[in-house]
């Protein structure tokens, strides 16, 4: 079951001392080597803290009864036969391992049996112990496991629990796995930060648990909604049809209260859903629940409530006039707030404030000005997270109607995203670099689809990481209520950000649109725009902004009021700011209602453009410098590695130079070619055939 977060949370966790069940889940990852292993025979002993168990399991009324794991990806075969745990109290300055050769020497044997790895509805696969173990006061636990059936068990997957609570670093676990049987004193173990995420629990005949709370996605809701609880049955009874009640209570700007029964038995070890059907969530907000279970004969009360928090989303865009829709990632989300968990062990998104440097990244990714935070997707954040998908997900977006016109109105959706060139000379042709979805939901967060293509992060031709503005064209979805997420997809190579996203809509105005360009000539930016129907039409304001974000007005032009034929019109904007020109057209009617144009850019940098053509090479690299001055450059041409393969001298005109290199003795490949001038340097890359 997919659970879902907010982006911004805080966990209160306690540990009572007459506790049942204890979960040591400290730095979640995931591996295929522990608990049962990947190869004929396995053996692993692992430490878990004081500190992480608390003041529980210690005497023989309170002892552990049963260790149970958490299952990520469930292998075969899921029978395990010969499986054994060992337990036994270590010092608790005893808490990391080095390699070396294992015994069973001191251990108590708690279990000899069969494992059943089967994932069920909880993620939960464990044993009942044949001799319960009681911990000494203010000691470690160390837990020996042993696998002896001579079988491959392929494809498991368990959750880890990484280093301790104290110390992610921590070697707090060594293995073995091989095709030999471990012997005790001769086998050696290698050391590892890798340790199972592991539940110790002590049961009681009649004892009835609350497991999970599992409410609707993240959205706007305007139908009754339905939230469903888990009853576990952790005693060692049966617990019969109906002889457990829970009530649910909601609290906040959505009120419920109701009261399920069990509708069947309910096994030791198994659970159960009840459905509470008929709540309105459709006031928007954070809503308290609260499930409370009642069992005759219960004897714990520690395990028997739970609460969380029922989401319900905003609606955004509902009157055409609110439109564009930003998210800038500063102060207030008016759009991105959620976060999501898709695959993988856990999320990957995080709100960024300053630069973001790691042990790979150690160029700075820093915030696009002139903000000081940005989303960041840290893939780098954990080591085996590739595969891992988070997505960062909006309030409800209703769509602006079809208007209608010629051209129909369009609706984009531009970010900015980071871009550098880390790995790029080391990934193999299988392997992807870390990608960024668009996706859409139409029914609520339910599913999701997403907008091909991805987003690739890798840019061989930067050498530091760099913003990129990217556009998506929403308009199939004009007139819908949807939710936008932001997938991003790891393959542990390293860490991108996300900003300044802005969704807006081109087809408010009485005005038919049939282009809008914006082009640099000289010193000054020519705009030219024409419509094909105009209908109580009043002016054109041009609007330009420096960061994409904030747009203010540069002047003004008439327009035709009304018109079925062609119109023609024009824009010089004779100041243009140094760095990259943002415009857009705000089209008003008379009543003063208005629309915008989709954004266009234009590079007046005070220094030189360079494009190569055509990309790629065989000859010739023909290239083009647009420069806004005359001076002496330096060329020089890279492969990949940094290996300088061609240097030489330019003499760039202002205005357009045309320049041509012969390249027929480069071997065939990617090149990156860098032309230094007094105050810039341009970087690009082309590829050889």
């Amino acid at each position: 079951m997919k659970k879902i977060y907010l982006l911004f949370f805080l966990v209160i966790a306690g540990i009572g001392l007459r506790a049942q069940t204890i979960s040591v889940v400290a730095n979640p990852g995931t591996s295929g080597n522990i608990v049962l292993g990947a190869s004929n025979y396995h053996a692993s002993e692992s430490i878990y803290t004081n500190t992480e168990l608390g003041a529980n399991f210690l005497t023989p009324a309170t002892s552990i009864q049963r260790v149970n794991f958490f299952l990520n990806i469930e292998g075969v075969p899921t029978t395990v036969p010969n499986f054994r745990i060992y337990m036994r109290n270590v010092p608790a300055a005893t808490t990391t391992f080095t390699s070396g050769i294992y015994t069973t020497v001191g251990y108590t044997l708690v279990y000899d049996g069969v494992f059943n790895a089967v994932i069920g509805t909880t993620g939960i696969a464990g044993v009942t112990l044949t001799t319960p173990f009681a911990r000494t006061a203010g000691t470690n636990l160390q837990v020996l496991i042993e696998r002896l059936d001579n079988v491959v068990h392929a494809g498991n997957s368990f959750f880890a629990a990484v280093g301790n609570s104290g110390d992610v670093a921590a070697t707090s676990s060594r293995r073995y796995n091989g095709v030999a049987a471990p012997v005790s004193g001769a086998t050696s173990l290698t050391a590892t930060v890798f340790r199972p995420a592991i539940q110790f629990v002590r049961t009681l005949p009649i004892d009835a648990s609350l497991t999970d709370l599992i409410d609707p996605n993240i959205s706007c809701f305007n139908t009754p909604q339905t939230i469903q609880v888990e009853i576990t049955n952790a005693g060692t009874n049966n617990i019969a049809v109906g002889a457990a009640a829970v009530t649910l209570k909601v609290r906040g700007p959505n009120t419920y209260t109701g009261t399920r029964n069990n509708t069947s038995v309910i096994l030791p070890g198994a659970s159960q859903l009840v459905s509470f059907t008929g709540i309105n969530l459709n006031n928007g907000g954070s809503s308290i629940d609260t499930a409370i279970v009642v069992l005759a004969g219960d004897g714990s009360a520690s395990n028997d409530s739970i609460i969380t928090t029922t989401l319900t989303a905003s609606t955004l865009g509902a009157v055409i006039s609110t439109y564009p829709l930003l998210e800038d990632a500063e102060t207030t989300f008016p759009v991105f707030g959620y976060i999501q968990l898709v695959a993988g062990a856990n999320q990957l998104w995080a709100l960024q404030t300053g630069n973001y440097t790691n042990a790979d990244q150690t160029v700075p990714l820093v915030p696009r000005a002139p903000g000081t935070r940005f989303y960041l997707f840290d893939s780098y954040s954990g080591a085996g997270s590739s595969g891992f998908i988070s997505r960062l997900f909006s309030n409800c977006i209703k769509m602006p109607s079809t208007l209608g016109g010629n051209p129909p109105p369009v609706t984009t959706m531009s970010f900015w995203m980071s871009q550098d060139s880390l790995f790029s000379n080391i990934l193999s042709p299988n392997y992807s670099p870390d990608s960024l979805y668009v996706t859409v939901s139409t029914d609520k967060g339910l599913t999701w689809t997403r907008l091909l293509p991805g987003f690739g992060r890798i840019d061989p031709t930067l050498l530091v990481p760099t913003w990129r503005q990217r556009v998506v064209n929403l308009s199939a979805f004009n007139g819908q209520t949807i939710q936008i997420g932001f997938e991003g997809v790891s393959k542990f190579g390293n860490a991108f950000g996300l900003d300044d996203i802005n969704i807006s809509f081109s087809g408010l105005a009485p005005v038919s649109l049939l282009n809008f360009d914006a082009r640099r000539s000289g010193s000054v930016n020519n705009l030219n725009w024409s419509t094909s129907q105009e209908v109580n039409s009043s002016k054109f304001i041009v609007e330009r902004s420096n960061d994409g974000r904030s747009f203010a007005e540069i002047g003004r032009i008439a327009a035709a009021g009304n018109s079925s034929a062609t119109r023609n019109y024009n824009f010089v904007d004779a100041s243009p700011v140094k760095g990259i020109n943002y415009y857009r057209l705000r089209m008003v009617d008379i009543d003063n209602s208005y629309g915008f144009s989709a954004v266009k850019n234009v590079k007046n940098l005070g220094a030189a453009d360079m494009v190569i053509a055509p990309n790629p090479v065989q000859q010739n690299m023909k290239f083009v410098i647009d420069a806004e001055k005359a001076e002496r450059a330096i060329m020089v041409i890279t492969d990949l590695s940094g290996k300088r393969i061609y240097n030489g001298t330019l003499n760039v005109q202002s205005g357009t130079n045309n320049f041509s290199v012969p390249v027929n003795q480069f071997a065939k490949g990617s090149y990156i070619v860098r032309i230094q001038l007094a105050d810039q340097t341009i970087v690009r890359h082309f590829n050889k055939l």
